[in-house]
């Protein structure tokens, strides 16, 4: 949270704080920490620590001016996008996690 914060990811945490769905990372880290299922993601954000801490750190994010690949680079910053994805289709719209996707990932066309 506190990298989250302070505009800049410097340590490796992204499997265990933005998990991702199966089968897009192939890293032994990032296969452990796959979400398999919709079961799974409902229970991860039903869960009494994870739950709160994925959505805490989302609204860090919403507060920060900078762009997803200043504070996480690449490619941390497409998973940020992956993880967003996964959790938005889990929750009702407007969700923080849909937040988060309208400000880091949708293009403006002008």
């Amino acid at each position: 949270l506190a990298e989250i914060k302070a505009g800049q990811k410097r340590t490796h945490w992204m499997w265990y704080i933005f998990p991702q769905w199966k089968g897009l990372g192939f890293s032994v880290t990032s296969v452990r920490y796959a979400i398999k299922s919709k079961a799974e993601v409902e229970a991860y954000l039903d869960h009494p620590l994870l739950g709160p801490r994925i959505r805490e750190c989302a609204e860090a994010l919403l507060q920060g001016n900078r762009t997803a690949h200043q504070i996480f680079g690449s490619p941390d910053d497409l998973k940020l996008r992956s993880s967003m994805t996964l959790f938005a289709a889990a929750t009702p719209q407007r969700s923080v996690f849909e937040k988060v996707l309208d400000k880091y990932f949708t293009e403006v066309e002008a």
